[in-house]
């Protein structure tokens, strides 16, 4: 199945062991992924992340996961194999609202709730249980509410409230819902506990598109918390990852250069934004000026010649030119249409001025750009080179540049 949502469980260099070990306890299990951060795993075709995130956050029962048993024999070999090293919280018997139930922390530290049951009464076979805890105790309606809000093909399956007599009537002693058709449960604990939600278990949102990632990066934060690398927490504490799978093809690129840049991106982020995870297409155009080249450097760098020839067509112009030319100073153009209807302002610093020889500087909108000069003789070479932006296409960009272009050398020949 194709997993909307699904779960990441930090360890501290643990995720392969773990993997492992879960694909042996429950069966129907393979690893898919296996790298030295990440190890993703299926089980029963449902997908789990492992990352190996360092000692930072551990895991606890804040979120655990309810598994459905279809046989005594099952329930009774899995809490074997779990409860070896682990903690029990409720003892494996007979409850209530079930024939043979238990809760249990392994020794990696995730929280399993197992109980002999029918699969078609859940639909699946592990669904991720959220326990509000102490301050958060009373919040799982209204997580329900946010998270059905946010995700289609959302529905409410069932609620058993806290009864008069009981801890906190009225408050959810369980409930079960759909986010994208695949089940999740919540529960409201009385009582104090020893444990609140953390990023040791996120839940991982498979985007595709920037506009999906805006949609729950703005709905999860709008009353929660930003973190860095596609990590947020929502208003009650829970963490949540906004991951497009933009941002997995970016990372795991055969050029190296290309990943790398990927990922330098990713930890300059909070929200991914797309389309700053590739690095942008550098467009070059040049043109052959029949002029030498301190005549070229003159007329490229002088404010009275930049405002008579910084034009793409004969409806533009540009007014006001000032040009602080060492590294570090500041160049602005005011370009503008002849009939007064708009303008703008074209700025950047300079980061490298080789007078004769280059120029290198940053467009205030973050992009580089590259002009090299190479002299002939009587005549000078001009070569732009320039970080594409995203909005226009890259032919209508090579031609506005080389027309400017085009418009400098037809200056400096007269």
């Amino acid at each position: 199945m194709q997993n909307k949502i699904y779960p990441c469980l930090w360890f501290d260099g643990q995720a392969k062991a773990a993997a492992e070990f879960y694909c042996s306890v429950f069966g129907e299990g393979k690893i898919t992924t296996d790298t030295a951060m990440v190890v993703n795993f299926e089980l029963s075709g449902q997908k789990f992340m492992g990352l190996n995130g360092g000692p930072q956050f551990k895991i606890n029962p804040s979120i655990s996961f309810y598994v459905v048993c279809q046989s005594e024999a099952e329930i009774d070999a899995a809490w074997a194999q779990l409860s070896s090293g682990g903690s029990v919280m409720m003892p494996l018997g007979k409850y209530a609202w079930s024939q043979k139930y238990g809760w249990l922390q392994d020794q990696f530290g995730v929280s399993w709730q197992l109980d002999w049951g029918k699969m078609e009464d859940v639909g699946q076979k592990f669904s991720p249980l959220i326990m509000f805890a102490n301050e958060q105790n009373g919040n799982a309606e209204a997580a329900i509410d946010l998270y059905s809000s946010l995700f289609p093909e959302s529905s409410l399956v069932g609620i058993a409230r806290f009864e008069e007599g009981e801890p906190t009537p009225g408050l959810i002693k369980h409930a079960q819902f759909k986010l994208h058709n695949q089940v999740f449960m919540v529960m409201d604990a009385p009582g104090t506990h020893a444990f609140n939600f953390n990023e040791g278990l996120s839940l991982v949102v498979d985007c595709q598109g920037q506009e999906e990632v805006d949609h729950y990066w703005n709905g999860f934060t709008a009353k929660g918390e930003e973190s860095m690398c596609a990590w947020l927490k929502d208003e009650f504490g829970v963490s949540w990852q906004i991951v497009p799978r933009e941002l997995m093809h970016a990372l795991s690129d055969p050029d190296p250069d290309a990943a790398q840049f990927s990922m330098n991106a990713l930890f300059q982020m909070r929200k991914i934004e797309i389309a700053k995870l590739k690095p942008p297409t550098v467009i070059t155009v040049k043109s052959t000026v029949n002029v030498p080249v301190e005549k070229a450097w003159e007329y490229w760098t002088t404010p009275e010649h930049i405002v008579q020839w910084n034009n793409a067509s004969d409806d533009w112009h540009t007014p006001k030119a000032e040009n602080d030319l060492r590294p570090g100073g500041r160049f602005v153009y005011t370009m503008a249409a002849r009939d007064g209807s708009m303008s703008f302002d074209f700025g950047g610093i300079f980061d490298e001025v080789v007078t004769n020889e280059r120029l290198n500087y940053t467009i205030d909108d973050g992009r580089k750009v590259e002009v090299t000069f190479k002299g002939n003789g009587k005549s000078t070479e001009v070569i732009e080179a320039f970080e594409a932006e995203t909005i226009h296409s890259h032919e209508m960009q090579e031609a506005g540049w080389q027309a400017i272009l085009d418009n400098f050398k037809k200056h400096a020949e007269q």
